[in-house]
């Protein structure tokens, strides 16, 4: 976050805003679709086109992968999602301001968020 609050494109206040978030570190890939095997099927075949740092489970039935994308055009990742998004990837974590699982976290019903994966040589 850039700050604690920004303004909606309505013009509405709020800490839930494009207007406050910073430049995109990671882009976060999700699947609502395929069994745990065929999501992780996915998002090995994606890191061959981009760096795969994390993939988290989300404590209920997908995978989050998280990309790494310090330094990278935004014309590339837009290229990467919509790629994604025709492989079955979920588009509703394109924009930066989206919420994602986070790693170690806990779900509201206690299901833990899971890393399957950590990448840390590729996290700049």
């Amino acid at each position: 976050m850039s700050s604690r609050t920004g303004y909606t494109q309505d013009g509405k206040e709020s800490e839930h805003c494009l207007e406050n978030t910073g430049p995109r570190r990671f882009l976060v890939i999700e699947q609502d679709c395929g069994n745990v095997d065929e999501q992780s099927a996915v998002l090995l075949h994606l890191a061959e086109r981009a760096p795969l740092a994390l993939a988290v489970h989300s404590g209920s039935k997908s995978i989050h992968g998280w990309f790494t994308t310090a330094g990278q055009p935004e014309d590339r990742l837009r290229r990467f999602m919509r790629y994604a998004v025709s492989l079955g990837v979920d588009r509703a974590t394109w924009p930066r301001s989206q919420f994602v699982r986070m790693p170690g976290g806990t779900r509201d019903n206690g299901n833990p968020q899971v890393v399957y994966f950590f990448n840390p040589g590729v996290c700049r």
